[in-house]
Order: C-alpha cells, then structure tokens, then sequence
C-alpha cells in the first residue's frame, strides 16, 4: 500500500488480483491489466481508501474510469520521478526520436527556469512502463505542478520553446485550485479542472 496521498497523473501499480469498481467492465480492462498492472489516477473525488483511476486500452478510445483500493497499490511513480530519471536519453521504452528530443530541450528549459515537471499522458506512460503506445504525432504533454505562480519570464520561457519545437507541446499547469493549460493562462476566464469537474472560471494562485 501506498503511503500518503495519490495525485492526477501519478501511476499506480496494482496488485494481480486488484478489484476495481464499477465490477461491470469490459472485456479488454482486464487483458489490458494483465498486459500492464497500471493505473492512471484520475482528477476526481474517491471515497475514503479508494483512489480514482483510469485504465488505458490498447487504442485511444479506449479508457475506463473505476476506483481502486489504496492497499491494493503495490508501487507508485510521479510524472516528477520520471522526469528525474530522464529515461529519454537511453531511449527506456522506444520513445520516436523527436519526442525524445522534445523531452530533453524541456528538461533542459527547467534546469535554467528553475522548475520541477514531469511527462504525462500517453508519453509518460510509455516511460514508465515501456509499452510502446507513442508516434512520432503524439503530443509531448507534460505537467508542472506549482503552489506558487509561475512568473512571466517562465512562462515566455514555455512558450517560446513550444513554438520553435517539432512535436506539440501541451503543458498543464496544476495549483491549489486545479489545473489549466498554458495557452489559457493569458484568460482572466479559463477551463479549469479540478476534483469536481471542469468549469470556467479565474485561475489563481
């Protein structure tokens, strides 16, 4: 089991005979599972002892919402850990070489910024778990988690790399009250999602 609080974005692995509620699922979330015992924590309320996940198939479309037990949780890693271990530059899992180069120019953008990130999304799967689920299209979604704002100049900083980058970035941005894109930080009025759902509403810190 897991000690302390699971976060959106951190992967969970879970134990072989793990139950996951709702019990009606489909057919592939348990292939899926046997393939890969991991499970992405959502961005949504859980009872008590429970953690809301999300399940990846073997094609996009393919996501189930359930919740898991937190002692049915044998090991977690955080988008940080990921990003720490730069897994990119001994190319951990087959990751195509531009988001491999995208990786290491944001890696990069953080050490002179002075900001803690980390992958998500289909990319920060695949360097956790090696399973090849990437394409040389796939956008490089990353997460900077902050309790603080972020000042102008890294956000410049952000921006200016996405630009000149081949793959697309989309960078979230997640503080006390929930999490937004960068491109919606210049709004006064921004989708913000938090534990509840998403609504629109200001951003602040």
């Amino acid at each position: 089991m897991v000690d302390g609080t699971v976060r959106a974005h951190d992967l969970l692995w879970i134990t072989r005979d793990a139950e996951l509620f709702p019990e009606a699922q489909p057919a592939w979330v348990r292939d899926a599972l046997s393939q890969m015992p991991v499970v992405v924590v959502r961005r949504a309320e859980a009872l008590a002892g429970f953690a809301a996940v999300g399940v990846r198939g073997p094609s996009r479309e393919l996501r189930f919402a359930a919740l898991v037990r937190l002692s049915d949780i044998r090991n977690l890693r955080t988008p940080e850990s990921l990003a720490s271990e730069r897994g990119w530059r001994e190319n951990q899992g087959g990751i195509p070489a531009g988001l491999r180069e995208a990786l290491a120019l944001f890696d990069e953008l953080s050490d002179t910024e002075k900001f803690v990130w980390g992958p998500v999304g289909s990319i920060g799967y695949q360097l956790a778990t090696g399973l090849p689920v990437t394409t040389s299209e796939s956008d490089v979604d990353v997460l900077i988690r902050c309790d603080v704002p972020p000042d102008r100049l890294m956000l410049s900083s952000i921006r200016d790399l996405a630009k000149k980058s081949v793959a697309h970035f989309d960078v979230i941005f997640e503080g006390p009250p929930g999490a937004v894109a960068l491109e919606e930080l210049h709004s006064h009025q921004v989708l913000l999602k938090t534990s509840q759902g998403p609504r629109i509403a200001a951003f602040t810190w």
